[in-house]
This record gives structure tokens, sequence and C-alpha cells, in this order.
């Protein structure tokens, strides 16, 4: 067989190296233990190209900008502007033009750095590996690597390819970037089942993961996209993208706004004609047309919406900012709102992801001073040091005894000086214990084993309470706790022979039960969930027993909810996860594609999904959630690049605390499109039942952006610094296909838009006709009964269910200055001469400006009544 025949008769992605012996895969591989010769690595990587990730083109600079206008309510602006430039209206015209490039630039600047997962992907890797290449150990770069490498293993390296172990000793890898795993992997060279899941594949390493402890000889099974690594870099590539719930909603509008633009203007456009002989049909007249048309479309379009929106997205994410939670994409702040799911990881954001010991079970019963002892030997019998200045260095697991041993009032430091230790048999993840011979200080010798409950209580003389600490070992695993087990005896040589003749006839000094301790937090938050209508799910990488009880300890398991493994999940159709879902509370020892069928299963029921994360295996189902949420202390690059959202603390009650900011922000957002658009509505009635009537136009295009950018553009900023209201978490999450405008709302704009409108139409006939030549006094007076309309009518807008004054108005200090500074511009273009000019305005007298003020009265009591009438029928 020829090197170049070696490679292609088996593609090691298709097989299941875990499952197979060494010298299996050795063999399939077309390889030795001596490694491949330099020129089988050459054709090698001939086939099967370089060992590094694949990326998707990037998006330029230029088109990321052109997208930020391929949006239907920037096009009608825009559509407006062209227009208005082509009549001659130049101010109408520049100022749409720089609303819409404004909104386009803030757009730009918010997206150019959301698409980076897949390269933060490579920040994984390391320059060089050491390889044996012909029996000699070389070293070169990780992309040189090929499938028949032999990778030599050493602590503190990354791993460059997935592999099958060919030697072992006491390698430990820390797989949390891929598999989500606490503590590092005790690696062995037994194979496993073809079906055994990522993170019980002991025999294999895996790229992108890190060696901790020992060192070791693999064989490389797979490189590049082949990899485990690879593979979520390929999921990572290809999101199935879809709108937030707040793009939804403003699509729709958008749509409805474009529908009512084009037949209003189209049917002034025709009612102007149709009320003209056709030999008075001319260019004059149509430009005539045609500027009316456009007036009503500027009208009907809410010019400061996208801006404003934007704004108080920012403003909801400063909010959330100081609360720990780092908005990356603005529309996540709204999306947070509406959440209904939260599929969260369990180590580190429920839990504290730090090792602590939770029980201390003597051999003797109710004796302090026998957990003192069981403490000390735990301690002596421990590779973790007590640092100058305090500090523990060492295993997370040892770590937590020295703790432990510190809190129970033990010198460590002291106690390792006086109990010298002789002589060690290490930990090995096939023993699953440690020994080590000490001398006390009374002179004589004892041996002291430490290790996992089961291995060390089978070698202590059995007595009624090694059988009932036996059985408490296995009560606490149920519980998550990772049970260790003490003993002692006595020793008379100088060193220790070998593991049969040290490790036997040991006497029990007691069990210690370690556990990732729950933030005490947690609990709390999830029932504030389950209050607003949130449901809490976990899916980890961890045991089911283990992620069973945490979910138990925080309540968040309910009777009747089920515990899915990631095996049990292969087994299962779309279909059947479809309809399984709903039940199930808690998903354990689940793989990257698992989360991703997850998060998608649960999107088919149309909920709104927030997915947390911290490593490489949850960045395709952070991209592909509602809310990506990623970790910010012990997230990696690749989680934080795919996720909406980070958390600066790690902490579950963080989220909660967001979706309250991201309901308050949905609320706001409300309330301004609500103001907005009644004075759109308002705009549209007036100019509509004036032409109709065979008036004059009561308002100029000018006029109309000045009220739509200024007037009510300042309120509308200023609504979204209003605070939450009462109960922002006691109701339940908005629908995913629920309206901007449900609730009655809709029919609520209409209302007070009518009589905003007619009160303004009677200033107008009432202005025009009571002296002759003074239609610039009656736009005047109509101009300014429509700013004042709105700056009263925002006061009312602010509070949803009870009257204006039930609220201080120094609950929002900005939205006070904000209309008092509306109030003092309309006033300074009416009255300042050089203003007046540009805005087509004389000064008005005092009973001509008071009639104007009882006219803008009509929105706002007309909002005050309605509230007043539902609040008593409620």
């Amino acid at each position: 067989m020829t090197a170049d025949s070696k490679t292609t008769d088996v593609d090691p992605s298709n097989a299941a190296p875990w499952s197979m012996e060494p010298a299996e895969v050795l063999a399939r591989l077309g390889s030795s233990a001596s490694g491949l010769t330099p020129q089988e690595a050459v054709d090698r990587q001939a086939h099967y190209g370089l060992n590094q990730l694949q990326s998707e083109a990037a998006v330029s600079p230029l088109e990321l900008f052109i997208d930020q206008f391929k949006d239907l309510m920037i096009g009608l602006l825009a559509a407006a502007a062209v227009i208005s430039a082509l009549i001659g209206e130049w101010e109408d015209a520049v100022l749409i033009a720089i609303i819409v490039v404004a909104n386009a630039v803030i757009g730009f600047f918010q997206e150019w750095r959301a698409e980076q997962a897949v390269a933060a992907l490579k920040k994984l890797s390391q320059p060089a590996a050491h390889v044996w290449r012909g029996g000699h150990l070389v070293e070169v770069p990780v992309a040189e690597l090929v499938p028949g490498d032999v990778m030599e293993l050493v602590a503190g390296n990354l791993i460059p390819a997935d592999g099958r172990l060919l030697e072992c000793v006491d390698l430990q890898v820390d797989e949390s970037p891929l598999t989500g795993e606490s503590l590092p992997v005790e690696k062995m060279l037994e194979r496993a089942a073809v079906e055994t899941a990522l993170p019980d594949r002991l025999c294999m390493v895996h790229s992108g993961t890190a060696a901790m402890l020992g060192h070791g000889r693999a064989i490389v099974t797979a490189t590049g996209m082949q990899t485990e690594l690879g593979k979520v870099a390929a999921l990572l590539q290809n999101p199935e993208s879809r709108q937030t719930p707040l793009q939804a909603r403003l699509s729709i509008l958008s749509r409805q706004l474009a529908v009512v633009v084009l037949l209003v203007a189209g049917l002034l456009f025709a009612i102007g004609l149709l009320r003209e002989d056709r030999s008075q049909w001319n260019g004059a007249l149509f430009s005539t047309l045609l500027l009316t048309s456009v007036s009503l479309a500027v009208a009907a379009i809410p010019e400061g919406l996208p801006a404003v929106i934007t704004v108080a997205l920012s403003l909801g994410s400063q909010r959330m900012s100081a609360r720990r939670a780092i908005i990356r994409r603005l529309p996540a702040v709204e999306t947070l709102g509406s959440v209904n799911v939260i599929c969260s990881d369990k180590t580190g954001t429920l839990t504290q992801n730090r090792m602590a010991v939770m029980d201390v079970l003597p051999a003797v019963e109710n004796e302090e001073r026998a957990k003192r002892e069981l403490l000390e030997a735990a301690a002596l019998c421990n590779n973790s040091e007590v640092n100058a200045d305090g500090t523990v260095s060492g295993s997370a697991t040892e770590k937590a005894i020295i703790n432990a041993a510190q809190e129970a009032g033990i010198n460590v430091r002291e106690l390792k000086t006086t109990e010298t230790r002789l002589d060690e048999l290490p930990f090995s993840s096939a023993r699953k214990r440690m020994a080590t011979l000490h001398a006390r200080s009374d002179g004589s010798r004892s041996l002291i084993v430490k290790g996992a409950a089961e291995q060390v209580l089978a070698l202590c003389s059995p007595d009624e309470r090694v059988l009932a600490l036996t059985e408490d070992a296995s009560k606490f695993a149920s519980r998550g706790r990772r049970m260790l087990a003490v003993a002692t005896k006595p020793w008379s040589g100088e060193d220790l022979p070998d593991e049969e003749a040290t490790e036997s006839n040991l006497k029990l000094l007691g069990l210690i039960g370690i556990v990732d301790p729950v933030r005490p937090e947690a609990s709390e938050a999830i029932q504030n969930c389950r209050s607003a209508g949130i449901r809490v799910v976990m899916i980890t990488g961890d045991h089911p027993g283990t992620a069973r009880a945490i979910a138990e300890e925080l309540q968040l398991r309910q009777p009747g909810d089920e515990v899915l493994t990631g095996s049990e999940l292969d087994s299962l159709s779309d279909e059947e996860l479809f309809a399984g879902v709903p039940s199930v509370s808690v998903y354990a020892r689940v793989a990257p594609e698992h989360k991703l069928r997850i998060v998608k299963a649960l999107q088919a029921h149309d909920a709104v999904v927030a997915m947390t994360g911290d490593g490489v295996n949850d960045a395709p189902a952070l991209k592909q959630a509602d809310i990506g949420v990623a970790m910010g202390v012990t997230g990696t690059d690749v989680a934080r690049e795919s996720a909406a959202m980070i958390l600066a603390d790690d902490n579950f009650t963080t989220i909660v605390a967001a979706v309250e900011e991201g309901r308050v922000v949905f609320d706001n957002i409300r309330k301004f499109a609500a103001y907005l658009l009644t004075g759109n509505m308002a705009e549209v009635l007036v100019l509509f039942m004036a032409l109709v009537l065979g008036m004059p136009l009561p308002l100029m295009p000018i006029h109309i952006l000045w009220i739509n950018l200024v007037t009510d553009g300042l309120p509308a900023i200023a609504l979204g610094f209003e605070p939450a209201e009462d109960g922002v978490m006691k109701r339940k999450p908005r629908r995913r296909d629920a309206g901007l405008f449900d609730d009655g709302l809709g029919w609520r704009i209409t209302i007070f838009a009518s009589l905003m409108s007619l009160a303004c139409l009677a200033v107008f006939l009432w202005a025009n006709h009571s002296e002759a030549d003074n239609l610039k006094r009656a736009r005047t007076m109509v101009f300014a009964a429509l700013s004042f309309a709105q700056l009263l009518f925002v006061l009312s807008v602010r509070v949803r269910h009870h009257a204006a004054w039930s609220v201080s108005p120094w609950s929002n200090p900005w939205l006070i200055l904000a209309v008092a500074t509306g109030a003092a511009l309309q006033l300074a273009v009416i009255y300042v001469p050089a203003l007046a000019k540009i805005f087509h305005t004389t000064p008005l007298g005092a009973s001509d400006f008071l009639i104007s003020l009882a006219a803008a009265g009509f929105g706002f009591v007309a909002a005050e009544v309605t509230k007043a009438v539902a609040y008593r029928r409620r």
C-alpha cells in the first residue's frame, strides 16, 4: 500500500476511533507509533488540506453600510426626499436626507463587529505542534498536521487536532470550551462504545482543548473542519436568522405605512385632478398636486421613529450595562422583554463555578474531633499548597479540601511542616485515588489514602459504619456530590512499595462531599422568572444525576418535568423532539448539535428563547437563539462574539434584571410610537379633510417636518427615560406575533388623532375666513395648535393606565425639559423674524394664540377621559 493509498482508503471522520483499540486506529490510518514519514505527511496534506478552520467571506464595510438602507421605512423617507428635491422643496429634501443618513451611520457602527465568531475560533489554535515524524520528535506548524500524525501532549499546551490516545500518564484535559465540563477530564486508554457522547470519550483528545496535567501521545484522527471544533465552526457559519420581535413589528408597521402613504397620496392626486377641468391641466397644476401629495406622504411617515427607537434601545443598553449586562446588538434590548424561555448553562451561571466541600461525614458519628481528624488527613494527602499570601494553588477539588480544613481552624501550612510527607503513590485515572506516607509528630508513621469513595471504601476493613457510609456515598452522589473517601493505617516502612501491598485493610476516617455550589440568589431569580411567565431550562454537558440535583435544589425542575440526555435526544426525530420540549426542564450530557436542535424546537413553538453559554460548544446555539447570552468572566472569545448580550458577572440574576429592562424599553417604545403616530395621523387628517372640502393646505411640508422631528422628536426621546411602571415583572411575556398596537391602542390613536385634527381644522376654518387674505395667519395657528397638542399629549401618554397627574413629573425630568424646550422652540419659529421667514409663519396675537392652545388640549383631555373610564371598568 502506498502512502497515498493509505490516505484515500479510509475517511477518519466517518469512523469512531474512540471505539477502537490504539493498534486498530494506527492500522486504519496507515501509521505507526513512530509517526508518519515527512513524505507521507506531505502527501496527506495534499489530500486532507490544511489543519485550519474555514470561514465565510467577510462582509465589506460598504456592503454593511448599504444594508442599512434596505428597510421599507427608510425607503419611504428616501423617496420623499427625492420627490421634494424634484419639485424644488430643498429644505424638506435636506432634512429628510440627514435623517436617513444619520440612521444608516448609527446602524452601521452597531453591526460592524457582529459577525466575528469564526475569527475568534481561530484564536484557539496555537502556531506550532510537537509530532513524531519518521521516529523523531519535531515541531511543525499546526496547519500542517494531518490524520495519521502522532502528537506529543504535555501539560500547558493547547491540543491542535482531534486524536485517539496511544499513551497517557495522569493526563487531565480542560474540555470546558468544547463540552461545558467544569473540571479537567481524566483521560484513559480504554475504548468506549460507538454511541458514547462526546464528553464521555475519555480515550480521545480534541482540538481547542488544553492539557492541564500529565502527558500523553495521540494519533491524529481529524483535522480542520473535520474536528469537533470544526463541526462547531460549520454550525456557526449557517445559523437560521430570524427577525427579532421588534424588527417584525416595525416591518409590519412599515408595510402598513407604505400602503397608507401610497393610497392617500394617490387618492389626493386623483381628487385634485378630478376637481379641475381638463382644460386647466398643466405643469403648474401637476406641481401643486405633487407638492400636496408629498406633504401628505411626509405627514404620514414618522420620520423621527427610527432614530428615536435607536436612542431608546441605546438608553436601555446603558441601563442594562449598569446592571452588569453588556448589550452587543441593539435590537436585543427590546427582544429581552419578549423572552419566555431561558436556556441556561449550569456551571458558573446557576452555580458558582468553584468546588467547595459541602459534606464532612466522619466514620465516628457526631464527634467534632473525628471531623477534624478527617479534614487533617485529607489536607495531608493533598498536592495543593497554601501560599504565603494565604491563597491556595492546585486542582479545584484539592483546593476545596484545603479551604474547608482552614475554615475548620486547621493551620494547613503548619500541619504539612509537622506531618512530613515521606513518600507518595500518585493519583491515576485507573486507580482513582492517591496515597501518601507521613512521619507524625509523635514519631510514628501513617499511610493516608484519598480518592473516589467507591474505590477507597472497597479497601477498608468492613464494619457497620463502613456499610452505612457506603450507602451515604451513593445517596449523596445521586444529589450531584463528588464523594471522596479518606482512610488510614499505621506504617512501619520507609517507603511505599506497591499498590496491592500498601492499600489494604484500611481504617476509614470518613467521607467528604464536594460540589460546585449553586448561586444563593439563583433560586429567587428562577422564581421571579416563573412569576413573569418565563420558563427556565437547564442545558449542560454535566452528568444527569448532577444536573437533576442542581435543578431540584434551585426548584427549577417542577413535578412532572423530564430530564433528557444527549444520547436519548439523538434517538428522537425532530417531530418527537418538538412534541417533547414543553415537558423537559433539564438536558444533560449534550453536544453542540443538541443545543442547536433544542433551541430550534423551542422556537418552533413560537417561543422567544434566550440561551446562555460560555464555551465554543455554545456558539451555534447562541447565534440561533433570539438572545444569545455569553459569560463575560469565563466565556470564550467565540461565545462572546456569537452573543447579543454578555454578562459581566456571569450571574443568572443579571439575565432577569436585563429582561426587566427589556420590558421597560418595549413599554417606552410603545408609548412614543403611539405618541408619534397620533401626531402623524392628525396631520394627515387635517390635510386630507381640507383638500376634500376644497380648502387650501392648512400646513406646509416644512411645518410637518418641524412637528415630526423637533416638537415631537424631543419628547419622544425623553420617553425613553421613563422608569418601570408597577408590576412590569408580574405580567406574562408578549407573544411573538403580538402587534405594536394591541390592547385597543390602535383605536385610541385613531380617536385622539381625529379629535386633534377636527380641532385644528376648526381653527383653520375660523382663522382663514375671519379676515380676508389671511392664509399665513391661519396656517400659523394650525401649526401652533398641532405642536402644542403633541406637547400636552405626551404628558398623558407617559402613564399607561392612570391619570397623568398621578405620577410625579420629576420621575422623568428629561421629559419636562423636552416639553419646555419644544414649547420654547415652537414660540421661536413663530415670533423670531428670521425663523418666521424660513417657516412661513407670522406672529400671533394673544387671542389667536389662546385659541390655538384651547384646540391643542382636545387630545390630552380625550386621553385622560379614556383612561379614567377604563380604570373604573377594571
